[in-house]
Order: structure tokens, then C-alpha cells, then sequence
């Protein structure tokens, strides 16, 4: 029989068992918000499985730890890459032993087949669970912020000149852009582009965007001798339409006859039309609405997710509610959304173009988020969201520090290069090491420089370069009574830049000066035919205008309408009147004294082109003088 004092020595042995078992994991596996279920979870300690489960039908697991080791948890999901974590406890003191230290994750997980992913990063562990020497086990943030910014992949860029010898018989990427009269350039939009090969037929078709760009993708270059542009309306007559290709560069006219335009190719030509890499933007403006009201949805995150709903990329929207996402690729799939629980019952989101056009609603519901799927094949959802990079605007910001983040450098002129070094502006650090640059043309690629004025860098052995959000970018050996440039990668530009929609009224907004010639803002408001009352998308544009003069009470506008030179002078002259006090009359109504405004109707008399009477134009360019003009007067 058991002597008493050998039972209380197991007994006190299975509780000092126990007390050690003192890390409880509770883990939620997620794939893009949603539950994942059947997962296979090992516990690994040195190279010895300690623990094995699988979580069948739940997404949910907890697993019981020891202080003192170093633990590993794989996961294994047979649609995902095999994923671990480590849990460090093994520098916890034995005082802290009587402690049950819970820690509780969500794991996310990722499609093994998501092109955007970069798969070879979970070599190293999504995430360490580390003592935080008090009581608890809390997550290494720094080291997670540092991993999940590496899981999507960059855009890379790559000189496509080394390919060209082995474009014969490849599928390439085509990418032009058509406009109307090379003098002024306007933008076919949505009008039919077909591609035909050599002997003239038809290969493949698709439609122009809002500023007239195309694609065509998995094109063979010996298929491809003509370029065909059609119009279902008769606008284009026999106006002379030109092609250019996605670096800008002018590469084949033609004039069109009965609304067809036939471009044909030489092969040397069709060449500037390749761009393996293309891609382009998106972007509009969100408004959140219900029955009785309607707002902006403003400094609020959207979310740009691929097909398998993995989000690749977020922004921010403004105060009008605008953003606009870039490195959008041709022929295929993405969502642009917001987090669900942004809009309550009876609230829909109205997702607007750069025009202020109505474009679709965000009415998919998936991994969490209200979403648009956007198939970018130049449909007309796409094209109406299309953003040209002459549209958009960015600002810059990163801080400098020598050798370590102690030292951060200030009073240091920086400059933002080109990719072809011409100086696009300068800044200077302030005491903290930041400097900014804002509202500037958008680059897809720049440099930046620092001129090393009475050699400030030459008591720095390193220059660290952190991006606006405090992460490291880079560290550059620093050569005394140099100047340092730094070349950033594409990935790491994305983290340098944010990018907006250019707007004149933003300008406005935050106060500053116009930059917009004559102080003249030009709106393509519409009205319906010989008509002046306001359109919904008129509306949307004159709110904006109202945000602007609540906002900044110095600005009083005159408003002046405009008509093309169709129909009688003298009708024209009261239909434009008439025009720019119904909008005038729409901006007092919500509030904004009439002192502050003046209505103008011009009629035909300020075309903004050739297209006066008697004058033959084309629809395209008749519809260019049918406009409401804002001049800007400030007290």
C-alpha cells in the first residue's frame, strides 16, 4: 500500500505539473474574415512534435503550453501555404510561474494560388508571442507590421527592351490611348476599338475609358497590323482621330469616314504599342445615403481586394470623400470596398466617378466588407473609373535619422528628382527628421537627394530613410562630403506616397490659393436638351462647390453657363441665363448667401474652341463648350 507521504508527493508533483502548463493559446483561423475550418495544428518544441489537432468544423483552437521553451505552432490548410508562429517563453522568470498567461489571436490566413501573394515569407514565422515582463504573453507587433506589409508582392519593373527579341510570337500586352485633333486632344470615350490583324480582320475588340485609353491582352505581335475606332453616334464625322501609346508618344493618324476610323500599322509602330507592364488606375468618390440624407463618406478606409477577396491595398478617402488606387492590371478581377459596419440599415454606399457620375452602388457582401467587383476588361463600369495619371496628385513624406533614430537629422534640404534627375521641388527637414512634399504631380517613379549643405551628413556613418508610417526603408552608407540619393524600389514608393484625385476644389478647401488658370474652374454640368433643370449629377458637383464656400468664407464665385453654337444665338443666350441661375439658385439654397455669388449666361459667345457659327465640328467638340464655368473672387 501507498504510504501517506508518497501520495502527497505525487500529489504535489501532479500539481507542480499542472501550475507550469500556465500559456493558454486561443486561436481564430480566418481567411479573408471568414472562418476556416478543417486545419491540422502542430506543436513543435526543438525538432519534437509535442501536441497535434485538427479543428474539423470549427475555425477555433486552444492549445496548452509550458514556461521555459521556445515553441513552434504550424498550421496546415490544404488551400494554403503551411504557416507557424513561434511563442517565446523561455525567459520567463520561475516568480512569474503562478501565472495563467492567455494570449488570443486571429490567425489569417492565405490562398496558396493568389497570384498577389508572395508565398516564400512564411518560411520565417507569421508572428512571435513574446513575455512582456509583467504578467502577460502579448503579440511582437513591430515584428508583425514588419512581416504582413511583406506578404503582398510589388510591382516590379522590368526593361522590357531586354525582351524585345522574343515579342515576335509571345502574347503581349497592347496599350494606347485615342484622342480627337491632336491640337487639343479630346478623349474618345467609350467608343469601340477593334483590333485586326494583317490581312484586316478582326482579331479582338474592346472599349476606350473615360481619357480614351484600351488594352488588349494575350495578343500575338505578328497578328497585329490595324487598329479599327468605330462611334455608334455621329460624332467623330470626318475628324481626324490619332493614336498614342502608354508612354505618350504619338504613333499613327487617320481620318475617319462615316464614324469609322481605320489606323493602320507598320510593324515598327505596333511596337511602341506594346507595354508588357501596363496598368492603370482607379478611383472616384464615395457618398453615404439613405431616404432622407446623403454625406460624403470621408476619412474613411477603402479596401482594394483581388478575386479571392485578399485585400492588396487600402487608402484613405478625403473630405469629398475621393481615392484612387494604382497598378491596376488589364483582363482581371477586383472588389473595392469598405468595412460593412460603415453603413447601417437603410444606408447603401453611392460609388461616383471622377465626373461625379453615378457608377454602381456598393451592394457585394463578403469577407466582411461592402463591396463593387471590377472586372477590369474595359467594360463600362471599369472605363467609367478609370483615373489618367495627369488626374491624380501626390504627396511624399519620410523621415531621415544618422546611425540610429536618436539622431534625427533636421534643417536638410531634400530634393524630389524625376527618373530622369530634372528637380521636381525641395523641402526641408524639420527638428524630427520629417520632411513633406504635397500636392505634387504624380510620378510613378522619383528619387530622392539631399545637398549635404556645409556637410550636415558627415557625422553620420548611416542615413536611415523611415517611411510616414515608422517603418525602415533603407540604410545608406554615407561617404563624407558626398550628397546622398536614394533610388526607392517600387514597393517601397507605395510607402513613401499617398496619392490623391486632382481636384481644384480640395485646393480651396485647405485654404490655398487656386492654382487653376484665369481662377476659372470648369465643370461639365449637365442638363438634358434645350432644358435647365439640375440633373443628379449636377448636383453632386454643386455640393462639392457648397462644401468649398462653407468652408472658406473669403470665396464669392461668379457662375457663368455656356452653350455649344447649335440652334438660334439670341435661344441660346436664354437658355445659358437661365442655366446659371438655376445653379445659383440650388448653391443658395443650402445656405450660402447670394451676395456671394453672381449668375452669368453667356450663351455661345466664349466657345473653347473653333466651333462657332456656321463652323462644321464634330459632336465630341461641340459638346466641349457646353460648360459652367466658376470664376474664383476673393475679397
Amino acid at each position: 500500500m501507498f504510504s501517506q507521504r508518497s501520495i502527497l508527493i505525487a500529489a504535489f508533483s501532479l500539481f507542480c505539473g499542472l501550475i507550469r502548463a500556465q500559456i493558454m493559446v486561443i486561436g481564430h483561423n480566418q481567411i479573408n474574415n471568414e472562418k476556416l475550418t478543417n486545419t491540422y495544428i502542430t506543436v513543435r518544441d526543438d525538432s519534437k512534435q509535442i501536441q497535434a489537432l485538427n479543428t474539423k468544423n470549427s475555425g477555433d483552437f486552444k492549445l496548452k503550453l509550458n514556461f521555459g521553451k521556445i515553441f513552434r505552432i504550424y498550421f496546415q490548410n490544404p488551400n494554403c501555404p503551411v504557416m507557424f508562429l513561434e511563442i517565446i517563453a523561455n525567459n520567463i522568470p520561475e516568480e512569474k510561474f503562478s501565472y495563467l498567461m492567455t494570449h488570443e489571436l486571429n490567425v489569417p490566413f492565405y490562398y496558396k494560388d493568389d497570384e498577389d501573394v508572395d508565398t516564400t515569407i512564411f518560411s520565417r514565422p507569421f508572428s512571435k508571442i513574446i513575455f512582456d515582463g509583467e504578467t502577460k504573453m502579448v503579440e511582437d507587433t513591430a515584428y508583425r507590421t514588419a512581416f504582413d506589409k511583406k506578404i503582398i508582392k510589388g510591382k516590379v519593373f522590368i526593361d522590357e527592351n531586354a525582351s524585345a527579341a522574343k515579342q515576335a510570337e509571345l502574347p503581349v500586352v497592347i496599350a494606347g490611348r485615342a484622342v480627337l485633333n491632336n491640337d487639343i486632344k479630346l478623349h474618345l470615350i467609350n467608343k469601340t476599338v477593334v483590333l485586326c490583324n494583317k490581312k484586316g480582320q478582326p482579331v479582338k475588340s474592346t472599349k476606350t475609358n473615360r481619357f480614351g485609353a484600351f488594352t488588349f491582352t494575350g495578343v500575338k505581335f505578328s497578328e497585329f497590323g490595324k487598329i479599327k475606332i468605330e462611334s455608334k453616334e455621329s460624332d467623330l464625322n470626318n475628324g481626324m482621330v490619332s493614336v498614342f501609346s502608354s508612354k505618350d508618344k504619338q504613333v499613327s493618324s487617320a481620318k475617319c469616314v462615316n464614324n469609322i476610323c481605320e489606323i493602320s500599322l507598320t510593324d515598327e509602330q505596333a511596337k511602341n504599342l506594346i507595354d508588357n507592364y501596363y496598368t492603370t488606375n482607379i478611383g472616384g468618390k464615395l457618398i453615404l445615403a439613405s431616404n432622407n440624407s446623403k454625406k460624403f463618406y470621408a476619412n474613411k478606409t477603402v479596401y482594394l481586394s483581388n478575386k479571392k477577396n485578399t485585400v492588396i491595398r487600402k487608402t484613405t478617402t478625403n473630405v469629398i470623400g475621393t481615392f484612387v488606387f494604382e497598378d491596376i492590371k488589364p483582363d482581371h478581377q477586383y472588389f473595392v470596398g469598405i468595412d460593412a459596419k460603415e453603413a447601417g440599415p437603410g444606408e447603401k454606399i453611392d460609388f461616383l466617378n471622377k465626373d461625379d457620375k453615378l457608377v454602381a452602388n456598393l451592394d457585394t457582401l463578403a469577407a466582411g466588407r461592402r463591396s463593387l467587383k471590377i472586372k477590369t476588361d474595359y467594360n463600362t463600369t471599369f472605363n467609367d473609373i478609370s483615373i489618367a495619371d495627369e488626374e491624380m496628385k501626390m504627396n511624399v513624406k519620410a523621415k531621415l535619422f544618422g546611425d540610429n533614430t536618436n539622431n534625427p537629422i533636421g534643417k536638410l534640404k531634400i530634393l524630389l528628382l524625376s527618373d530622369t534627375y530634372m528637380v521636381i521641388d525641395s523641402a526641408l527637414t524639420d527638428d524630427f527628421g520629417t520632411f513633406r512634399f504635397k500636392y505634387l504631380p504624380f510620378l510613378k517613379r522619383f528619387y530622392l537627394s539631399a545637398e549635404n549643405s556645409n556637410n550636415i551628413l558627415d557625422v553620420f556613418n548611416n542615413i536611415l530613410i523611415y517611411s510616414n508610417d515608422d517603418n525602415l526603408m533603407k540604410i545608406m552608407t554615407h561617404e563624407k562630403g558626398s550628397k546622398f540619393i536614394y533610388k526607392p524600389i517600387p514597393i517601397d514608393m507605395s510607402k513613401l506616397k499617398e496619392i490623391e484625385i486632382e481636384d481644384p476644389w480640395l485646393e480651396l478647401y485647405e485654404g490655398k490659393k487656386s492654382t487653376v488658370t484665369n481662377n476659372t474652374i470648369i465643370e461639365n454640368i449637365l442638363f438634358d436638351n434645350n432644358k435647365y433643370d439640375l440633373l443628379p449629377q449636377a448636383k453632386e458637383i454643386l455640393d462639392k462647390v457648397i462644401l468649398v464656400l462653407n468652408a472658406n468664407k473669403k470665396i464669392k464665385l461668379e457662375l457663368s453657363a455656356h452653350t455649344d453654337s447649335k440652334g438660334m444665338d439670341a435661344d441660346n443666350l436664354k437658355l445659358s441665363q437661365m442655366r446659371a441661375k438655376t445653379v445659383r439658385l440650388y448653391v443658395a439654397a443650402a445656405g450660402i448667401d447670394e451676395s456671394r455669388l453672381i449668375s452669368i449666361g453667356y450663351g455661345e459667345a466664349k466657345p473653347l474652341n473653333k466651333c462657332g457659327n456656321n463652323v462644321p465640328c464634330t459632336e465630341i467638340e461641340y459638346a466641349q463648350n457646353r460648360r459652367v464655368e466658376f470664376k474664383i473672387l476673393e475679397e
